[in-house]
């Protein structure tokens, strides 16, 4: 699997950051096109390896914005709690063949991730390549 580069206004300038990001848009890439070709069984691999990537990547977001005393980190959990849960949803209507336009949905969770990477996760990048947001112990 190859990374896609992140458009301009996805890219947060945290490389550990935009390579999950480049990586999590290829899985996504790649579930649209196994459920245009109408291919459940990659569909329903591709979409627990999306759901598990990104709760991986998530919780390290987390783990970043704890560590750093983000200040909007319940919002920005919250938005994470909120696709996991679509996340869920959809490996459940993929294993149960889907009704409807699945490509669309997973269409739409593209573009849920690059306003999300280019609204929440640029703000906190700015906040975490900010000098105040480097731990004590790391100064």
């Amino acid at each position: 699997m190859t990374s896609h580069p992140l458009s301009d206004n996805a890219a947060s300038g945290v490389a550990d950051m935009d390579r999950e990001h480049a990586l999590e848009l290829q899985i996504v890439r790649e579930l649209q096109a196994a459920l245009r070709a109408s291919d459940g069984a990659i569909a329903t691999e591709l979409v627990a390896r999306l759901e598990d990537f990104t709760n991986a990547h998530f919780l390290a977001e987390q783990l970043l914005m704890r560590l750093h005393a983000y200040p909007g980190y319940a919002a920005h959990q919250a938005e994470h709690d909120r696709l996991i849960a679509e996340l869920r949803e959809l490996a459940a209507r993929v294993a149960q063949g889907l009704t409807g336009d699945p490509a669309e949905e997973v269409e739409r969770l593209e573009r849920w991730l690059l306003a999300h990477m280019a609204s929440e996760d640029h703000v906190l990048a700015e906040y975490l390549k900010a000098p105040a947001a480097v731990p004590p112990a790391a100064r």
